[in-house]
Formats: structure tokens, C-alpha cells, sequence
């Protein structure tokens, strides 16, 4: 069986069985952690015999053994061998709740591990991490070995999910359900049946995601109050100022006089102390409770939270401005809209939607009375909503903001965040160019606010691959200082786009790492979201670069806030950066499950460009190990909506390695060869030096040097590139040993195997065989991939010319002389000439022989 997430555990339970001097195992944890999961896996590895103790039968001698005794049995003696006879010698009682078992049954599967050999094992429930007084004294036995299990961590609950649903699950279910479910086993399991048949966990294509909140397990909500009923009034008076906010401290809990109360929680199982801080035992007890009361309930208790809030120092003006507003208080729309922006910077952004909304709302009604506010808080609640992948629901907050504001400084703001968010979230050009137009027409020429409009300009530039435009224009604009915060963040982005589009890497890096550090300083103005922005973009500058392992922890360190606040724009953006530096550092399998994480939140979010990018990454780890990709990948690629965006030349590198895997070789080149063509016409460098590294890689070197040599990349990992391309080309072993040197030196170890390989077979003697054995060491770092430059030297001469093969290919894949004659923008005429030498070199006489002649097969 296997255990997801208990691997250790379970090693640990069959070594103490395993150990001659233990004759007891206790399996100790809270319920629903999944102990009897442990037991079942424990007793298909080892010969057990099973026994259930029975709280409800507690007072029934033998109770538990009954199955393994003879009911007419009243000695001991006579009882303990019997069970002997049941649980042969090598072998184990597992008892599962071994603490719910009666006296009888209890003592005699102890005498039946201290006098015959035999290993009790058993599982133990626990409170507040106590075991219970029924087992201590055997839990304090020499013999006896005691295995806490606890709650699942976050990486643990992601692959149990994962294993549970059968497939990718978006991350913000994940970790939703991990904070729900505080890592218990039972829990998550009930969460997540419990939302499937509600219908708020839906799989897409892709994998799983939300489509609304998940619903409390039934059995829950019947067992808190089957467990409140017979308390005291200030016990249940305590629950619900507990229920509140899941959690207080004793200085809360004392301020409110509910300190008693707690008390009694705490002695029947329902609370816990954790620190100065009380605590439900389970996280959903919180919901189960709160959703019971009624709304004046809800308010009396809210009240008496605000009361202790506002007396504590330091004051928290978010907590006291959301208690007030949930227990029924007039707040005023600038209190909302300061408390709101305090929330967003600080990356609570459930509660900034919250306050955003509530202040619209107010301010709405009069909007000519508080157009700065109302102004102020469609902007929090539009960008908080896009960034937690509602980018439509922004889109009409801000259109509708628009209509009611009068032109200035806060319609020009609205005007360019709009922009940004159709640009970026619905990534729709023309509809976010016609914004500009539409709302630059409402100003006079020379208006001050016409800045903020350049900026979403040059940002729009170095999003659809105009870099110089774009940084012309940024450099018209200059550093930005005076404006917000966010709109000089743009102007970076901006700049870092286009510098790293045409090669300028390291000016890219040193743009966006300013930035960053005046986001830092500014603290909580600056809203957690255009950090983590910034550190999105660093990572792809770092990763372009050559900066392969920075790339990756910046991208994670973005992820991991991200998913902390909620933002899932940002989340699904960092999970495909870190797998696009995992990807050209060669830890293949690394680069397909992060850019799978970010698929499925992309997905949800329908965030085409980073979809696409996202296939792109797969189709690449894939086709780079030999294996044929997913056709629903490649058949999107292909599509135009992969048109999209200045990363659109992903797209021909992962259509070249879905055509290699197959063994389409010359079509990959073919690929490979019009993508760089594309990037050389639209000056984007770095894709050109990308491509064309992705040419020698699959052993097609012609004009790839020469072309390296012009380009003007200023990288570490361009340098390495230009090495390897000389060193393939002048078939120096030495020179592919300072390639290799230059490629590990970025953080590739796939890339540095390639070179150390090439040189190997360009070298001979002792200096061929050490290359040889670094490339392998390289490439064990790595898994091995069977990669062209990693596999061996090209195939022999081949009968066809490279034209000749590429019709070949597509005919052999089902393509027409008319289709063929469209793709490669030739006759219909010279396609049937090309075929018909094709069949005579081949000694064929029609596209049934082609495949005989392994024209476009998957190569052994």
C-alpha cells in the first residue's frame, strides 16, 4: 500500500515491529490524521491479525477480542491463549483505538506481547497531544515504543490532495484546504468529497480548480454541537467568541470575560491552548460554529471583539474598521477606503475586498460628494480582483468608475489600470489600446497627467515586442518620480521587458532590483502584489541572463507570497518562472510539475498568454527526454491564439522538440529555422540566441556561429552559447570544455553535459575520457535525459536533401500535397517532385512506404 505522505512513518511502525526488543507499538496522534491508514499498510507488510477497540462497548468485557475468544471463557489463562493460537508466532495484534478498548480486552492483548513474543500494535487518539490515561502507563513501558503522528505539513497535504483527486490541483485549493483542514487526513478527504458533490471542484483539462467556496464536511457540522450539548451557557458563550476568529489570546479571552468558559473547552476536547493562545482543536469548528448563528448573534459577539480590540495597543485600524463594519456600525467610505489599502499592502486581500466593496458601495450612492474616494476604491478592489484571477469583474469596476469620474489625476489612474488589466489579464490589444485612445482624447495636449498615459504606452510596447519603441518612450518619461508607486513599477517592468527582449540582460536585472528596493522602502504602501510583480519579472531577467539558480528562488519566493495573499495572477507567473529556469538548467521533470501547477491555475484564470507559455514548458521538458508530448498541447501551440505577447517564441522552440520526439527531425528544424527568422525580424535577441542554441542541440549547426557572433547579448549564458557554437563548428574539444565550464557556471548542468559530451567525441586519449566521465556526472544531476547533443553524434548521411525530407515528414503525418504546398509556401507541382525523388532515393512507390521507411517515426 503506498502511504502518500507517511512514507517515514510507516518505515518507523515496521522497524519497531521488526525489533526484538519491543514488544508494544503505539501509533499516538489527534483523530483523523490517519493512524488507521498506518495500521491498514502496516498489516499488508508484516502478518498481523486485527482488533477494533469500541468506546461505545468500552464497558464490555472482551468487547474488542470477542472475534479471536471463545465467548464462554472466563479465565484469563484460558483467554490469553487462545488469542496465542489466533496471532501466530512472528506476528502481530493490531489494535486500532487500542485506548477504547475494554479492561478485559485491553490486559489481554498486553500479556499476549510481554509473555508470548508477539508485537501489539496499536493506535492511539490523543487530545491536545496528551495520551489518554487508559494507555500511559503502557506508553511509559521500556518495551514500548511511542509514534506520534502529526498533522499533514503543506507539501504533504499537496501530494495527498493530489493523490486523493488523481490528478493536478490548483495550488489555491491546496493551500485552502490546508489551512481548513489543519493537515488532518479524515478532514481533507471529507472537504474535498464534500465539494465535489456540491459542485464547487471542477477538473478541467488541465486539473483541478474552484469554482466556489468549499463546503463543510456534514459530519462536522452535527459534531460540534453533539460535543457543545451539556456544557455550561459560558462554555458556549466562549465557543462563539472563539468561533469569531478562530483564535484569541488569554488577554482577549480575559478582557471578555470568557476566560471560564475556555476552560471548560479546553476539559472536553473542544479548545485547546496552544502557547497564550486558544485554539479549536480543529480549524472547522470555527465555520461550523459561526454559520449557526444568526446575524444578530454574529453581531452581539462581534461586538465584544471590537470592544477588547480597541483597547489594545498598538490599535489595529484594519481589525477594529472590519469588526465594525461586520457588527452593523455606520464606518465612514475614507475610513473603509485607508483601511482597505492598508489590507492590500499587506496582502490580506479577502479583507481588502471586503472593505473596497463596502466603501464603493457607500460612496457610490453619492459619488460627486467623495469622488476621491469612490475613485480610490475602485482602484483597490479592481486591482485586488484581477489579482486573485477575477480580471472581468475588475474590468466592469473600472469602466463603470470611469463613466462616473470627471477627467484629473484619479480618471488618468483609472484610465491606465484599465489598460493594464485588459493588456494583461484578458491579454486583449486592441481592446486595451482602444482605452488609451478613448480616455487620453478626455485631456488637453500637455496635460500633466498625459505621463501615466505614456506609461501604459511603453508598457504596451514591450509587451507585444517593440522593445526600442519602448524604451524610447520610458526614456521620454524618464525615472518616474511623483508618480504612484504602482505606475513607476510599470515603467520598470517596462524597461526590464525590453532590455532583456534585446539582449541587454544585465541592465534588465539592475532595472527591476532597483525597483524592488524602492518597493521595500516604501513598506505598506506598497501593496504585496507589485512586489511580488517585480520579483516576477527579476526572475525572468535573472533566468535570460544566465543566472539559472537566482531565477528559481526569486520565482519561488514570488510563488510562496503569492499564495499566502491570494494572488493568483502573480501565482500562476511565478510557478511558470520557476519552471523555465528549472527547465534550461536541465532538471526536466522539476520544470514539467511547476509549469503543470501553474497550467491548472492558469487555466481557471484564463490567462491565455501564460497558458501558452505554460504548454510551451511542458512540450519542451518532454520532447527534450524523447517523450512524445501531450496533442492537446501541441495542437494549441499551434493554434493563434499562441500568437500572443513577447514570449511568443517559445512557441516554435516547443513545436521543434514535439516534432524531434517523434522523429519528425528535419520538420524540427525546419521549426526551429522560421522561428529564428521571426525573432531576427522583430529584433528579439534573446529568443534569437535561444533558438538558435536550441538549433545545436539537435545537431543543426549550419550558420549558427556566425549568427551567435552578431548578435549582441550581453550574457554570461549568451558567452556560453557563442562557445559552444565554435567549439561544435571547429570540432575543438577544448573550446566545448570552456563551454561546459561557461554552462555549469549558470547553474545548467544539462547544458554544461551537452558540451562535456561534444567534446568527448570531437577529443581522444585521456582528455576524451575525462570529458566523457564529466558529461556523465553532469548528466546523472540532471536524470540522464537522452538528449540529441547528450545521445551521440548525428545520423549518418542522409539519402534526401533537407526539403525532400521536411515533405516526406508531413506527408508521412497525413498531410495533403495541397497542405504541405500552404505550409511551406510552394507549389502543389514542387511538392509532387519533391515526393517522387523522395520515393525513388527510398525505393518506395507511394506514402503508404514511408512509414516502412521510418520517415517520421519515433527513432529506437
Amino acid at each position: 500500500m503506498t502511504m502518500v505522505g507517511r512514507a517515514r512513518e510507516l518505515r518507523e511502525i515496521l522497524g519497531a515491529v521488526h525489533d526484538p526488543r519491543t514488544d508494544l507499538v503505539l501509533v499516538t496522534g489527534d483523530a483523523g490524521v490517519g493512524k488507521t491508514r498506518l495500521l491498514d499498510a502496516a498489516s499488508t507488510a508484516v502478518p498481523t491479525v486485527r482488533a477494533w477497540g469500541m468506546r461505545g462497548l468500552s464497558h464490555v468485557p472482551l468487547a474488542a477480542l470477542a472475534h479471536l475468544v471463545d465467548p464462554a471463557t472466563t479465565s484469563l489463562a484460558e483467554m490469553v491463549a487462545q488469542v496465542l493460537r489466533a496471532v501466530p508466532a512472528g506476528a502481530a495484534l493490531a489494535v486500532d483505538d487500542l485506548d477504547g478498548c475494554d479492561g478485559v480486552s485491553l490486559a489481554v492483548a498486553v500479556r499476549v506481547a510481554r509473555d508470548a513474543g508477539r508485537t501489539l500494535v496499536g493506535t492511539v487518539r490523543t487530545v491536545g497531544g496528551r495520551v489518554p490515561p487508559a494507555v500511559a502507563e503502557l506508553a511509559a513501558s521500556p518495551a514500548a515504543v511511542v509514534l506520534t503522528v502529526a498533522a499533514f505539513d503543506r507539501p504533504s497535504t499537496e501530494e495527498f490532495v493530489h493523490a486523493l483527486l488523481d490528478g493536478p490541483v490548483d495550488a489555491g485549493v491546496v493551500d485552502e484546504v490546508w489551512h481548513r483542514a489543519g493537515g488532518n487526513a479524515l478532514f481533507t478527504t471529507q472537504l474535498l468529497d464534500g465539494a465535489r458533490r456540491a459542485g464547487t471542484l471542477l477538473r478541467s483539462t488541465v486539473g483541478w480548480h474552484a469554482v466556489g467556496p468549499l463546503p463543510v464536511p456534514i459530519g462536522l457540522r452535527s459534531l460540534l454541537p453533539a460535543r457543545l450539548e451539556g456544557l455550561p451557557d459560558i462554555a458556549t458563550a466562549a465557543a462563539r467568541f472563539l468561533a469569531a476568529a478562530g483564535q484569541a489570546n488569554a488577554f482577549e479571552i480575559e478582557q471578555a470575560g470568557h476566560l471560564t468558559g475556555t476552560e471548560h473547552l479546553v476539559a472536553h476536547g473542544i479548545a485547546v491552548w496552544t502557547g497564550q493562545n486558544a485554539r479549536f482543536v480543529h480549524p472547522l469548528f470555527a465555520e461550523v460554529l459561526w454559520d449557526g448563528l444568526s446575524t444578530a448573534q454574529r453581531r452581539a459577539v462581534l461586538r465584544e471583539h471590537l470592544a477588547v480590540a480597541r483597547r489594545l495597543t498598538p490599535h489595529d485600524h484594519v481589525r477594529c474598521t472590519v469588526l465594525g463594519l461586520d457588527a452593523g456600525e455606520v464606518v465612514e467610505p475614507a475610513r473603509l477606503l485607508a483601511a482597505a489599502r492598508v489590507a492590500a499592502a499587506g496582502g490580506a486581500t479577502i479583507v481588502a475586498v471586503r472593505l473596497a466593496g463596502a466603501c464603493l458601495d457607500r460612496a457610490a450612492a453619492d459619488w460627486t460628494s467623495h469622488p476621491q474616494v469612490a475613485a480610490g476604491a475602485a482602484l483597490v478592489l479592481a486591482v485586488t480582483l484581477w489579482e486573485t484571477g477575477r480580471a472581468d469583474e475588475a474590468v466592469a469596476i473600472l469602466r463603470d468608475a470611469l463613466d462616473r469620474t470627471p477627467p484629473g489625476a484619479d480618471a488618468a489612474l483609472l484610465a491606465v489600470t484599465l489598460h493594464k488589466v485588459i493588456l494583461w489579464g484578458r491579454y486583449d490589444l486592441p481592446a486595451a489600446q482602444d482605452v488609451l485612445r478613448r480616455q487620453s482624447a478626455r485631456y488637453p495636449a500637455g496635460a500633466s497627467v498625459g505621463v501615466l498615459f505614456a506609461v501604459a504606452e511603453a508598457d504596451a510596447l514591450a509587451y507585444t515586442g517593440f522593445p526600442d519603441e519602448a524604451l524610447a518612450l520610458a526614456s521620454d518619461i524618464g525615472d518616474g518620480t511623483g508618480l504612484p508607486l504602482p505606475v513607476r513599477a510599470t515603467l520598470a517592468t517596462s524597461r526590464s521587458n525590453a532590455l532583456t527582449h534585446i539582449g541587454q540582460t544585465g541592465k534588465a536585472v539592475a532595472v527591476v532590483e532597483e525597483m524592488l528596493d524602492h518597493v521595500t522602502a516604501a513598506g505598506p504602501q506598497a501593496a504585496t502584489g507589485t512586489r511580488d510583480k517585480l520579483l516576477v519579472y527579476a526572475s525572468h531577467a535573472l533566468r535570460e541572463h544566465g543566472r539559472l539558480d537566482d531565477a528559481a528562488r526569486t520565482a519561488e519566493r514570488a510563488y510562496d507570497s503569492a499564495l499566502a495573499d491570494g494572488v493568483v495572477f502573480e501565482r500562476a507567473w511565478a510557478a511558470l518562472c520557476v519552471g523555465a529556469a528549472r527547465l534550461q538548467a536541465g532538471h526536466l521533470d522539476d520544470a514539467a510539475r511547476w509549469a503543470q501547477r501553474s497550467l491548472v491555475t492558469a487555466t481557471a484564470a484564463a490567462m491565455t498568454d501564460c497558458i501558452r507559455v505554460c504548454m510551451s514548458v511542458l512540450t519542451v521538458s518532454y520532447g527534450s527526454r524523447g517523450m512524445a508530448p501531450d496533442p492537446a498541447w501541441v495542437e494549441h501551440l499551434r493554434s493563434p491564439q499562441a500568437d500572443l505577447g513577447f514570449l511568443r517564441h517559445t512557441v516554435p522552440i516547443a513545436l521543434g522538440w514535439a516534432a524531434h520526439a517523434v522523429g519528425r527531425h528535419a520538420e524540427a528544424w525546419d521549426l526551429l529555422r522560421q522561428g529564428q527568422a521571426r525573432a531576427a525580424r522583430e529584433r528579439a535577441v534573446v529568443a534569437e540566441s535561444w533558438i538558435l542554441h536550441e538549433r545545436l542541440r539537435m545537431h543543426d549547426n549550419t550558420g549558427v556561429r556566425a549568427r551567435l557572433a552578431e548578435l549582441t547579448v550581453d550574457s554570461p549564458i549568451g558567452a556560453a552559447r557563442l562557445s559552444l557554437a565554435t567549439g561544435l563548428e571547429q570540432a575543438s574539444p577544448a573550446t566545448l570544455l570552456e563551454a561546459a565550464a561557461a554552462f555549469e557556471a549558470t547553474g545548467s548542468a544539462l547544458y554544461a553535459a551537452e558540451a562535456a559530451a561534444a567534446a568527448f567525441r570531437c577529443g581522444s586519449g585521456r582528455a576524451a575520457a575525462a570529458a566523457r566521465r564529466r558529461a556523465d556526472e553532469l548528466a546523472h544531476e540532471v536524470g540522464d535525459p537522452a538528449t540529441p547533443l547528450l545521445a551521440g553524434s548525428p545520423a549518418p548521411a542522409d539519402p534526401l536533401t533537407s526539403r525532400e525530407r521536411l515533405v516526406a515528414e508531413l506527408a508521412a503525418g497525413g498531410a495533403s500535397n495541397a497542405e504541405i504546398a500552404a505550409r511551406l509556401v510552394l507549389s502543389v507541382r514542387t511538392v509532387e517532385n519533391h515526393l517522387s525523388r523522395a520515393y525513388a532515393k527510398l525505393g518506395i512507390t507511394s506514402r503508404d512506404g514511408l512509414a516502412r521507411s521510418g520517415i517520421g517515426s519515433r527513432l529506437a
